[in-house]
């Protein structure tokens, strides 16, 4: 909302020679607008050979007054566009309108950014913020929106650690900066909280991420793992269009664990191994493993005009997992109309989505997994009788039968509805309610029949269980704005009020001993479990309510020198009674080199210096923790009747409240060579304060011996960069190159104060039986993430682990305490990198997204478990025949290892990788030929793509991208759900 008003132009007249304000005078104004009808702010729009100009408002309008009558030319000019000149006559005393439609010379600048509460062109902001719209979107199908931004964004990583078709991606910026606080960023879609999932990915227009503080700080306590602003598809006008996108993909497991089969069982045997081998051959995790197609329609409509347009779409996804009956179904229909009325002073913009989600949901797939993984592979899948093949052996159970025995279901539904009013009396002034509410809910159901190993070994008389969920956001928010510009100085003022209020329900219900199967989970009282007292039963409900008053400023002077500030006043009822209102400010700075005097002749199209500081939040991620809170346990016999205990659950604590991060960030953008070749890099420090932490406390005076207060400090220091090139820009030829990468160094400053003292360090995670030992440590003064257990050197002449004790002697496994266990490594990855490719000629095009992780190690409990020969009632990997530190058959006998599992530093693996993540060929159909083809279609791509194609790595596993957030990162488990290589054929057509 940029323009100048009567009074700025009145001021810039008196700069006219006054020969030229003595002459009859009239103006010219009009609507800049981009390549896609979208309205371009802040351009120069100017009288060529005079001082007569302006630049143009949010809205792209501009407008000059007092111009000689006579002829002219007016021009435009702004960063990261092509100049446009039109000549003009101006008639005296009138108005003439002229629009420009200016083509955009820069993937970078001039591009129009959604940021907090609004819009700034890229060159304007002074904070760290990526932005990438959909036509830079990685190609192919995506799991959820993160996954079309994976490996572009430097300090943002996104990994996909599981195959599972309901898992979604993992997302961690800037590092961990919290121990029991929420890890995920603040999620907005069209300014509603919402999750990735929750709209489909070719509904999508644009994906910012704001990184720093000063740049989230406008959403105080909910922003310390940063904002992620998804602004999904809206018709910019013109006469209407159908588009369908659709896709079919097939999917094989990425590395399938190489274990021994019924061939080497009996070559083992007769080498002396006292393997059981049971007469038969099969390959259980073929059994197990499906090649899945997949599949995805879209279809969208939109049109309209000026005053109003609509947009709707319809998405139906089909998603097969590799594992048999593994899946998930989802059809999401979406809606956006939009009213514009009184020469465009009121709009209205009212959006609807509705998404509604299937899937099977019985057995747990990971334990199945494990159990094939283990299964002897001379054993068969059933018996004569046609019952599930069983043996008893612990831990041992037919995964095909689990799978096939227990039936569930589980829906979810999510459905947003939001609508907007905005009134502009004046072009500098607007003020805009948006309300809406966000609906989720739950139902899901599982039972097991009688043929499931739960009844024909435990006697359980078939299971059943059933739960249901639903959550309701109600959201508020008054906004105004002003923008303005005087001369030489342009002003932007943002501020609002914003209300939340959120309910949570839950119930559950279980049964077991049911006179029959049939009913499944939908007859739970006929079970015999309620009168044995082994039925469940649960419920819950939860709410809070979050309201925040926040404001922005932005100024500049000459578009040279940037400033802005932004306060958010907020109140949350899950902080304690002392603390139910912060403050979250934020203050960035900008200096844009190239305007000055002394860069001229350089080869920098834009340069600009910025400086950044804010504070944000992280609430208490459940209600209710700051108050007093009891339990009910048993009941017991008093005075003749049976009363029911109740004990303290929890200590009150009114100091409770949000986490605070203090973030510094230092960053330089710049673009040359005519903006062929741009690039960002920032620096940063965010100190988390007040950080949440269960201590131990004296029972008395305290009702319980533990109380959540905010006491520990951490530190996370890192730097990103990112260096985009056109590397051939012809007209049929055109190849774009983007390397990126980013480092964050983590560090856990303190964990007591006066009042709350811990010890300086704890154990964290845990191997799972029969090892039973926890995996990390977490310790003042050190990094988090680190893998903590016995340094292993070597093996003995009878197979069993030497280690090193805690003075670096070198001792036997079984002659080791807890105290020499020391750091095997650490599971966050140091370094980031991303390597993105796209190479345009004539109608084709191709893409390749790469990207990796180095720095960073992974505890391989495949490796852990089934290395090793000595348990032989369970299959194990073909290398656990492997010389370990050299050895193989040290003292005569067979085996390479032969000590009972243990967690050493032997299996904590270099988890290095760059990977190929994505490539697509993609053609466009010439217009020509579907001119020939005498149908009404405008345009059409066909594509193949690939994901998930191959890594270059030295790790051992399945895959060496893994989950690397929380305090126990960097694990392969042996029973995760592997991940997948896909293939895709796709097309989008438009009508």
């Amino acid at each position: 909302m940029r323009t100048t008003t009567i009074c700025g132009a009145l001021l810039l007249s008196l700069l006219v020679p006054t020969a030229l304000t003595a002459q009859a005078t009239g103006s010219v104004a009009g609507v800049v607008t981009s390549a896609d009808g979208q309205p371009v702010p802040s351009v120069q729009v100017s009288i060529r050979g005079t001082t007569m100009g302006t630049v143009t408002n949010a809205t792209g309008r501009y407008r000059i007054l007092n111009i000689p009558a006579g002829s002219h030319i007016l021009q435009t000019a702004s960063i990261g566009f092509a100049a446009m000149e039109q000549p003009i006559v101006i008639v005296a005393d009138s108005t003439l309108t002229v629009d420009f439609r200016i083509e955009s010379r820069s993937t970078v600048l001039g591009k129009v950014v959604v940021v907090g509460y609004g819009t700034q062109r890229k060159e304007e902001i002074t904070g760290a913020v990526a932005s990438i719209t959909s036509d830079q979107f990685i190609a192919g199908p995506a799991r959820d929106a993160g996954a079309l931004i994976a490996g572009k964004i430097p300090g943002l990583s996104i990994t996909t650690p599981s195959g599972n078709p309901t898992a979604g991606t993992e997302i961690s910026l800037r590092g961990t900066t919290t121990i029991q606080g929420s890890r995920t960023p603040l999620i907005l879609i069209d300014g509603i909280p919402g999750g990735l999932s929750t709209v489909p990915a070719s509904d999508i227009e644009s994906i910012t991420v704001l990184k720093d503080g000063s740049a989230a700080a406008v959403y105080g306590s909910r922003a310390s793992n940063g904002v992620i602003l998804v602004t999904t598809k809206r018709h910019a006008g013109g006469k209407p269009t159908i588009r369908y996108d659709g896709y079919t993909s097939y999917q094989t497991i990425y590395n399938a664990p190489d274990f021994l089969n019924a061939d080497d069982y009996v070559r083992l045997r007769s080498e002396g191994y006292a393997f059981d081998t049971l007469g038969y051959k099969t390959d259980w995790q073929d059994a197990m493993l499906r090649n899945p197609l997949s599949y995805r329609h879209n279809v969208s409509l939109s049109g309209g005009d000026a005053s109003t347009n609509y947009t709707a779409s319809v998405n139906f996804e089909n998603t097969e997992g590799i594992f048999i009956r593994s899946d998930n179904r989802e059809i999401t229909g979406r809606g956006n109309i939009r009213q514009s009325m009184y020469d465009g002073k009121l709009q209205a913009d009212l959006n609807f989505v509705s998404r509604s989600q299937s899937n099977f949901d019985g057995p747990s797939f990971n334990n199945a997994w494990r159990q094939a993984l283990i299964r002897n592979p001379t054993d068969r899948l059933k018996t004569d009788a046609g019952l599930w093949q069983e043996r008893g052996t612990y831990m041992y159970t037919n995964p095909i039968g689990l799978i096939e025995e227990e039936n569930g279901e589980a829906e979810g539904r999510n459905t947003r509805m939001h609508g907007t009013v905005t009134f502009r009396p004046i072009d500098v002034f607007q003020i805009s309610l948006m309300g809406g509410t966000t609906r989720n809910s739950t139902l899901n159901g599982s039972a097991t029949t009688f043929r499931h190993v739960n009844t024909t070994q435990s006697g359980l008389g078939g299971t059943a269980s059933r739960s249901t969920s639903a959550s309701l956001d109600r959201i508020l928010e008054l906004t105004g704005s002003y923008d303005d510009s005087f001369g030489d100085h342009n002003v932007a003022v943002v501020g609002g009020y914003g209300y939340q209020d959120n309910e949570f329900e839950a119930f559950n219900g279980s049964n077991r001993g049911f006179p029959t199967d049939l009913f499944g989970f939908n007859s739970l009282g006929s079970g015999s479990g309620l009168t044995s007292g082994l039925a469940g039963l649960g419920s819950d409900k939860t709410s809070f309510k979050l309201i925040g008053f926040f404001s922005r400023v932005n100024y500049d002077w000459q578009n040279r020198f940037l400033l802005m500030g932004t306060v958010r006043y907020e109140g949350n009822s899950r902080f304690g009674a002392d603390h139910k209102w912060g403050v979250f400010p934020g203050v960035s700075a900008g200096w844009r080199l190239t305007e000055e005097s002394f860069m001229e002749g350089l080869p920098f199209d834009d340069l600009k210096l910025r400086v950044g500081y804010g504070v944000t939040g992280i609430a208490p991620g459940s209600s209710y923790l700051s108050l007093t809170s009891y339990n009910y346990g048993g009941r017991f016999l008093y005075n003749g009747q049976w009363v029911q205990g109740l004990s303290p659950a929890r200590n009150p604590n009114p100091n409770l409240k949000w986490e605070e991060k203090h973030e510094v960030n230092v960053g330089l953008d710049f673009s040359m060579f005519d903006s062929r070749l741009s690039g960002v890099i920032d620096v940063y420090r965010r100190d988390t304060k007040d950080m949440l932490y269960n201590y131990s406390v004296p029972v008395p005076p305290n009702l319980f011996n533990s109380i959540l207060a905010n006491v520990g400090n951490m530190r996370n220091e890192g730097m990103e960069a990112e260096l985009t090139y056109d590397v051939l820009s012809g007209q049929s030829l055109r190849w774009t190159t983007s390397l990126n990468g980013s480092t964050n160094r983590n560090k856990l400053v303190s964990l007591s104060n006066d009042v709350f003292k811990t010890a300086s360090g704890y154990t964290v995670g845990g191997t799972g039986e029969p090892i039973q030992q926890s995996t990390h440590r977490v310790d003042v003064g050190k990094k988090i993430g680190n893998f903590y257990g016995f340094k292993s050197v070597d093996i003995d002449a009878a197979g069993e682990w030497i280690v090193l004790d805690s003075t670096g002697i070198r001792i036997p496994i079984d002659s080791a305490t807890d105290t020499d266990r020391r750091v095997l490594g650490n599971g966050i990855p140091k370094y980031y990198a991303g390597w993105n490719n796209t190479v345009r000629f004539h109608n084709f095009d191709f893409s390749a997204n790469m990207r990796g992780a180095f720095g960073f190690q992974i505890l391989n409990y495949q490796r852990m478990y089934y290395e090793n020969p000595k348990i032989l009632q369970y299959n194990m990997l073909k290398s656990a025949f492997d010389p370990v530190y050299g050895k193989r058959k040290a003292d005569g006998t067979p085996r390479t290892v032969n000590y009972d599992l243990a967690y050493v530093s032997y299996y904590v693996e270099d988890g290095d990788y760059f990977k190929l993540d994505n490539a697509t060929l993609g053609y466009a159909i010439p217009a020509r030929l579907l001119g020939r083809t005498g149908t009404v279609v405008n345009n059409a791509r066909v594509y193949v793509s690939g994901r998930n194609l191959f890594s270059l790595t030295g790790y051992k596993g399945m895959d060496p991208e893994v989950s690397s957030s929380g305090l126990t990162p960097g694990q392969e488990q042996r029973d995760t759900y592997p991940t997948t290589r896909m293939f895709t054929f796709g097309m989008t057509v438009g009508f």
